[in-house]
C-alpha cells in the first residue's frame, strides 16, 4: 500500500494514493459531527485498499479549519478540489457520513466538479449548526460567506447523556425526529452533477437516516434526477455507516451488540455497493 502524501497546503487533509497509480478518479472523505480527521482517514485508507485514490478532508475542528460545526465553508472542499486537479486528478467523488454526507450533499450542489456522491446516513435538509453537542442557533454551512437556510431544533439543549443513560446506548433520535422543517432548508439534491448513491439504516438511532433516504429519492423522482441514483436501506447497522468500523461501536449502540453478524454481513455488501458505485456506475 502506497504512503499517503501528507498536508497538502493550507487544507488539514492527507491523500491517500492507489497503488496501480491510476490518476483520473479521486473520493474526498468527509467525517460527522465529531469533526476532525479520524472517520474521514478511515474511509479514505478504506478507498485506498480498494484501488481508488482518496483524500480524507477536516472541514471542521482542525488546526485550518473553524473549531466548531457552525458557518462552516463549502469553500474547504472547493480548495480540496483544486488541490486535487493540480495533483493530475480529473474526476472527483465525494464521500459523507452523518452530517459529512449533509455536507457532502451540499457542496455537490456548489461544485460542478463533483461528478458523484455517496451520502452515508444523510439528513434531507440543512440542520442547525452546533457549538460541542448542543444547537447554536446558527447554521452549519456557509457559501460565499453567507449562511445557508437551516432548519433549527425543537430542543434548545439536548439531554445526551440523559438519552444515553435511559436507553442504554448512544439515542437522540427523538432530539431529530417530528422537527418543523423550513422549506427553504430542504436539501435541492436535484442541483447535483453525477451520479448519487444514498446508504441509511432503520436502526439508526442519532437520526432518521432511512427516512432521511426515502425523502431524497422521493424528491429525485420528482425532479426526473438526470444521473444514477440509488437508495439502499440497512436493517441492522448502527448510524456508524463505516465498512470497517471497529469493536467501538458495539460499545455504544445496542443493534450492534445485538446483531453483529447481521452487522457484518451488512458492511460487506455495503463495501461491494460502493466499490460497484465508485468503479462502474460513476462514469464521467
Amino acid at each position: 500500500m502506497k504512503k499517503p502524501i501528507l498536508h497538502p497546503p493550507g487544507l488539514d487533509a492527507c491523500l491517500y494514493p492507489a497503488a496501480n497509480n491510476r490518476h483520473d478518479k479521486a473520493i474526498i472523505t468527509l467525517s460527522g459531527s465529531e469533526g476532525g480527521l479520524q472517520h474521514a482517514t478511515k474511509m479514505a485508507r478504506f478507498r485506498q485498499g480498494q484501488g481508488l485514490p482518496a483524500l480524507a478532508l477536516g472541514y471542521f475542528k482542525t488546526a485550518h479549519t473553524v473549531p466548531e460545526l457552525k458557518n462552516v465553508p463549502l469553500e474547504t472542499v472547493g480548495q480540496a478540489i483544486d488541490w486535487l486537479h493540480r495533483q493530475g486528478y480529473q474526476h472527483i467523488a465525494v464521500e459523507g457520513l452523518s452530517k459529512g454526507a449533509e455536507y457532502a450533499l451540499a457542496c455537490a450542489i456548489a461544485f460542478p466538479d463533483i461528478s458523484c456522491v455517496i451520502a452515508k446516513a444523510p439528513t434531507w435538509y440543512y440542520g442547525e449548526g452546533l457549538s460541542g453537542e448542543q444547537p447554536d442557533g446558527c447554521a452549519s454551512w456557509s457559501w460565499d460567506g453567507q449562511p445557508l437556510p437551516f432548519t433549527s431544533y425543537q430542543l434548545r439543549r439536548v439531554p445526551v447523556v440523559k438519552y444515553w443513560l435511559q436507553a442504554g446506548e448512544f439515542q437522540v433520535l427523538s432530539a431529530n425526529t417530528g422537527l418543523q422543517v423550513r422549506p427553504e432548508s430542504v436539501i435541492p439534491v436535484e442541483k447535483i452533477h453525477g451520479p448519487l448513491l444514498l446508504l441509511g439504516t432503520s436502526a439508526d438511532t442519532v437520526w432518521p437516516s432511512a427516512q432521511s433516504g426515502e425523502k431524497l429519492r422521493q424528491r429525485l423522482d420528482a425532479q426526473a434526477f438526470a444521473y444514477p441514483y440509488q437508495l439502499k436501506i440497512y436493517q441492522r447497522m448502527s448510524h456508524i455507516m463505516l465498512e470497517n468500523a471497529n469493536g467501538f461501536t458495539r460499545l455504544i449502540f445496542k443493534s450492534e451488540r445485538h446483531y453483529p453478524a447481521a452487522c457484518a454481513e451488512e458492511r460487506k455488501d455495503m463495501a461491494r455497493l460502493t466499490r460497484h458505485w465508485l468503479e462502474t456506475v460513476w462514469q464521467p
